[in-house]
């Protein structure tokens, strides 16, 4: 991802856990960013249990230097954890990503909140690393990367795409990308059929690149070369 930056400074990875993504979404309760949460698939601790796992994040975040207690009692986010916990909350769109080969699996998130742009990478499966975009602009060509880099190193994988809009979180727009046994390259897009399947249209490596800048750009999921769906 020769486009991205990362987040944290000094070229340092930055991690956070579910966990922590949960509680830096929880100083702030916005429905855009209860829109984050279930778009990412976050589930806050058990009600039974939320007292200790709240203990325990603030002290690993605290520990890290990524948050500090106020006079008052409250937690204050240190400067990363500050543009981070603003996008999550204020987010407009959502990309996610879901990369397939057999039984494994691996996601990614892309989230805007006007100009600013930050990706959630799934680390381990309760972890996020946590990269930032320099703008929209460079969404297509990221995700593009991601997506190429995948397909071209084996037969039989899987990308799926999904975009979702503050205006109407609940119509997802999808689009797929398949790598068939023998090779040949396959779209998942719309229309659905009659039994609420994608449509299917051959495409090669050159147009992934296009279909990903129309689905981020125009919210349009379509066969390469066809009209919007």
């Amino acid at each position: 991802m020769s486009e991205s930056t990362a987040a944290a400074t000094d070229e340092q990875v930055t991690i956070y856990t579910a966990y922590e993504i949960d509680f830096m979404l929880g100083l702030r309760d916005t429905e855009n960013g209860r829109i984050t949460r279930e778009q990412i698939g976050l589930r806050s601790a058990p009600e039974e249990a939320h007292e200790f796992v709240t203990a325990a994040v603030t002290s690993g975040l605290r520990a890290r230097g990524k948050v500090e207690r106020s006079e008052d009692g409250q937690w204050l986010l240190g400067e990363e954890g500050q543009v981070i916990a603003t996008t999550l909350t204020a987010a407009d769109r959502w990309l996610g990503i879901a990369l397939a080969e057999g039984e494994a699996m691996r996601m990614a998130f892309i989230i805007k909140a006007h100009e600013a742009i930050i990706m959630l990478t799934q680390d381990e499966l309760d972890s996020f690393v946590v990269t930032a975009l320099p703008g929209p602009e460079q969404v297509p060509a990221s995700v593009a990367d991601i997506v190429l880099a995948f397909l071209e190193g084996g037969n039989e994988r899987t990308v799926s795409l999904r975009r979702t809009d503050v205006a109407a979180p609940q119509d997802a727009v999808p689009l797929m990308f398949h790598v068939e046994a023998d090779g040949s390259w396959k779209s998942g897009h719309l229309p659905l059929d009659e039994d609420g399947v994608l449509s299917v249209t051959d495409v090669d490596a050159e147009s992934v690149t296009e279909a990903a800048r129309v689905l981020w750009e125009d919210g349009a999921s379509r066969a390469p070369g066809g009209a919007t769906a």
